[in-house]
């Protein structure tokens, strides 16, 4: 894995971990959830090279993004900013991540 996708998918864990807390402290417990299992992945993909790494995260950022419309259909928010932020907060991680690891993905294990 090339240097470059080590050093985003540090700031990607760093990221992840700020939101787990910023869950944590507003009372999110199933985003906490989702984003524990989400840096999860990203630790296999970082640590371990695996190609499954990035899948996991995947699909934990969809279930982040499932969640997010959720929550817009319960709460009085405005139901379409509920769904751009929530495609935003859900598909900004994965997609750069893939934009590093294009190049790489067949050395992946």
């Amino acid at each position: 894995m090339r240097k470059a996708a080590k050093i985003w998918l540090w700031c990607a864990l760093a990221l992840s971990a700020a939101t787990t807390l910023l869950n944590a402290f507003s009372g999110r417990m199933l985003s906490v959830v989702i984003a524990l299992t989400a840096l999860a992945g990203l630790c296999i993909l970082l640590f371990t090279e695996r190609k499954a790494g990035y899948l996991f995260m995947c699909v934990c950022y969809l279930c982040s993004f499932i969640n997010g419309l959720i929550s817009g259909f319960t709460t009085d928010t405005n139901l379409a900013a509920a769904i751009i932020m929530s495609f935003i907060g859900s598909a900004l991680i994965p997609v750069i991540t893939y934009l590093f690891l294009r190049k790489d993905w067949q050395k992946l294990k």
